[in-house]
C-alpha cells in the first residue's frame, strides 16, 4: 500500500509574544473593528496587516482564534473591497502610492489565508479542543476561508497584470489537497465571500479565471467573469489524472495554475483533470438563444455577460488554443502612435478631423442680415472692418503698446503644436509573427496602453503607417510592461463620418478608418470605429475633403474596448438582421 504524499502549508510557529492589540475576547474584538477609521482605507489596511501578522504568531487556542478571525473578517473584507476599487482603471504602471495600495492588499490576502490555515492545523492536531462546534465543520469552513484568500491574491495578480508566485499557487493547490484528505470538499459552508460555496468551487473559480486568457482582457472584463465563474463552477467537473476527459490538468503538488492535459506527458496520482464540457454546452446554448433573439448579453447566475465576452469564455475554456505561426525573436526599434484619435490624425496624413471634413457652406442671407460676423469676408484679416490707426507690420505701435494686428497674423502663421496624445512614442520589438509584435515599452509605458487600444507602429518616416490593436498586456514588476499586438492592416484610410437617417445627416463628424479587403472579411472592405454609436445598419455619410462616399455597415466583425470593426457595402441598403460576430482570428494565437 502506497503511502499518501504528505500536505506541505507553511504557517508560523505560534511562539511569539502573547496578542496585544485588543483582548482576546470577542467583545473586545467587535470594538476594535467598530473603532476602525473606515474612511482611511489606507490606514485601515496598514492596521490590519500588522494585527493579522501579530495574531498569525501569537498561541491562542484554535477555537477562540477561528472566532476572533470570524469577527476581523468583515472589516478585511471590507477593506480589501475598498482597495480594489482604488485599482480599477488605473495604467499598468501604477504611480508609487498606488503601487503600495496593492501591495498591501496583496499581503492581507496573504496573512488571512495563513490564518485560517493555522486554524486548520490546529484543529486537526487536536480536535479535542474544539468543544462549541463540530471539529469538522471548523476544519472545513477554515479551508474554505483560506482558499478564498489565497484565490484573492491570484485575481489581484491577473487584474494588474503581474506574474502570479508559484507559492501562491502551492497553497492553493495544497490546501485544497487537506480538504480533499478529510473528505470535505463538497460540504456545503458559508462562504467568505458571501453565500455558500464549497471547497471544490471556491478552489476552482481561480484556476478557471487563469485559463481565460486574462491578459487580452480590460479589468471590468476580469471583474464580470470572475463573478460569472463564481454562479457556474459547479457546472464544471474535477475527474482523476487518469480518466481520458478534461482539457484541462493541474498537479496538486506542483506550484503552476492548469495547463493542458495533452501537454503534461505521465498524469500522476496527485493530477486532477478539469472537464468543462457541461459548462461549455449550457453556455454555448445561451449565447444562441441569445444571438436569436438580438439579445447583447447572457445572465449567467447573476452576471450579465456581453456575447463577445462570453465569445472570448468559451473560446479559452473550450478549445485547445494553439499557435498558428512561429514568433521569431527580434530586437529592432519602432515609431509607434497609440490611440483612436493619434491613429486617425497620423494615417491621415497628419490631418485633423477638421481638415477631412468639409467646411460647412455659408449661411442663408436672412440669418446674415441680423447677424453680421454670419457674412464671408474675402479679406482674411477678421479685424479688417473695425477701425485701425496703425497697419504696421510691427509688433509695436510708435508709443510703444503691442500692435495686436501684428500678434494675430504671427500667430495664425505659425504653425500648431500637436496635442500630447498625438506624438510619435518609440518602443522595441521583442519578437514578431506573421501576424504581429511583441512589443517592449519599458519601464515607463503610456497611461494608455490597454487591451483592445487602437495603435500604428512603423519603422521610420519613409514607411507607412501599421494599423493594429493591442490584444495583451503584461506587467514584468517595475523593470518594464509588454503588450502584444494584432496588425489589423499594412494601409488604412482615415475618414469623417456622419450618421445618415432619411437622407440627412444626424450628428456632427466622427472618425473612422477604413481597411482593404482581407481574407477574414471574404474579400469586403471593413470600417474600424469607435465602441459605441454604431450598429449593422447604420448608414454613414463618409467625406475626405471634397471626396465622398455613402455606405451601410454590415455584420460586425470584432469588438475590443477601444474600437468596432464593421463589414462596409456600398450605398444605402435595406437593414439586415444583425449577424454572428465573427470569433475567428484566423488561427492566430495572441497570448503572451
Amino acid at each position: 500500500m502506497s503511502t499518501p504524499v504528505p500536505v506541505e502549508l507553511r504557517i508560523p510557529p505560534q511562539d511569539g509574544a502573547p496578542f496585544t492589540r485588543f483582548a482576546t475576547r470577542l467583545a473586545a474584538a467587535a470594538a476594535w473593528c467598530d473603532a476602525l477609521p473606515m474612511a482611511d482605507p489606507s490606514g485601515v489596511a496598514h492596521t490590519l496587516r500588522d494585527t493579522l501578522d501579530e495574531l498569525n504568531r501569537a498561541p491562542v487556542d484554535p477555537e477562540l482564534r477561528y472566532e476572533l478571525l470570524e469577527t476581523l473578517r468583515p472589516s478585511v473584507t471590507q477593506t480589501l473591497t475598498l482597495l480594489d476599487r482604488m485599482l480599477v482603471n488605473q495604467p499598468l504602471v501604477m504611480p508609487p502610492r498606488l503601487q503600495a495600495l496593492a501591495t498591501l492588499s496583496d499581503q492581507i490576502g496573504g496573512l488571512a489565508c495563513t490564518a485560517y490555515s493555522i486554524c486548520v492545523m490546529h484543529a486537526a492536531r487536536e480536535p479535542a479542543r474544539i468543544t462549541r462546534r463540530a471539529p469538522a465543520r471548523l476544519v472545513c469552513e477554515a479551508l474554505e476561508h483560506a482558499l478564498h484568500y489565497a484565490a484573492h491574491k491570484v485575481v489581484l495578480a491577473l487584474n494588474l497584470q503581474l506574474p502570479i508566485e508559484s507559492r501562491t499557487w502551492s497553497t492553493l493547490h495544497q490546501t485544497y489537497l487537506l480538504g480533499e484528505r478529510y473528505r470535505l470538499t463538497e460540504l456545503t459552508v458559508p462562504a467568505a465571500s458571501g453565500g455558500e460555496s464549497t471547497i471544490r468551487n471556491t478552489w476552482l473559480v481561480p484556476l478557471l479565471l487563469a485559463c481565460c486568457q486574462t491578459g487580452q482582457l480590460l479589468r471590468s472584463d476580469i471583474a464580470v467573469l470572475h463573478a460569472a465563474l463564481r454562479a457556474s463552477v459547479a457546472g464544471c467537473r474535477l475527474r482523476p489524472g487518469t480518466d481520458a476527459e478534461g482539457l484541462f490538468a493541474v498537479d496538486l503538488n506542483g506550484t503552476s495554475p492548469p495547463v493542458y492535459r495533452s501537454s503534461m506527458a505521465m498524469p500522476g496520482k496527485q493530477v486532477r483533470l478539469l472537464d468543462t464540457s457541461d459548462f461549455i454546452a449550457s453556455a454555448t446554448s445561451a449565447r444562441d438563444t441569445a444571438r436569436k433573439a438580438s439579445r447583447s448579453a447572457v445572465l449567467l447566475g447573476e452576471t450579465r455577460v456581453p456575447l463577445p465576452l462570453l465569445d472570448h469564455l468559451l473560446d479559452c475554456l473550450g478549445n485547445e488554443r494553439e499557435r498558428a505561426s512561429r514568433r521569431v525573436i527580434v530586437s529592432e526599434p519602432l515609431q509607434a502612435v497609440l490611440g483612436f484619435s493619434a491613429a486617425h490624425f497620423h494615417l491621415a496624413g497628419e490631418r485633423t478631423l477638421e481638415d477631412l471634413a468639409p467646411k460647412p457652406r455659408n449661411r442663408s442671407a436672412s440669418n446674415s442680415k441680423e447677424n453680421p460676423f454670419l457674412t464671408e469676408r474675402k479679406d482674411d484679416d477678421p479685424w479688417a472692418a473695425a477701425h485701425d490707426t496703425d497697419r504696421s507690420h510691427s509688433s509695436l505701435n510708435r508709443d510703444g503698446s503691442i500692435n495686436v494686428l501684428a500678434r494675430a497674423r504671427t500667430e495664425r502663421e505659425a504653425p500648431p503644436e500637436l496635442p500630447a496624445n498625438y506624438s510619435v512614442l518609440r518602443v522595441t520589438t521583442v519578437d514578431a509573427s506573421p501576424g504581429g509584435y511583441c512589443l517592449d515599452w519599458g519601464a515607463n509605458a503610456p497611461d494608455t496602453v490597454r487591451n483592445g487600444e487602437l495603435l500604428c507602429l512603423r519603422k521610420d518616416q519613409k514607411d507607412p503607417w501599421l494599423l493594429g490593436v493591442i490584444r495583451w498586456t503584461r506587467r514584468r514588476h517595475a523593470s518594464s510592461t509588454t503588450t502584444g499586438v494584432e496588425v489589423l492592416a499594412s494601409r488604412a484610410e482615415s475618414w469623417a463620418c456622419q450618421t445618415l437617417r432619411d437622407g440627412a445627416s444626424q450628428a456632427s463628424s466622427l472618425r473612422v478608418m477604413i481597411l482593404p479587403p482581407n481574407r477574414l472579411s471574404q474579400g469586403r472592405e471593413t470600417i474600424i470605429t469607435p465602441r459605441s454609436g454604431f450598429a449593422p445598419g447604420h448608414h454613414l455619410l463618409l467625406q475626405r475633403g471634397q471626396e465622398q462616399r455613402t455606405v451601410t455597415l454590415g455584420k460586425q466583425m470584432a469588438i475590443s474596448s477601444g474600437m468596432s470593426q464593421f463589414e462596409v457595402r456600398e450605398g444605402l441598403l435595406t437593414a439586415e438582421q444583425p449577424e454572428a460576430a465573427v470569433a475567428d482570428k484566423g488561427g492566430i494565437d495572441y497570448t503572451p
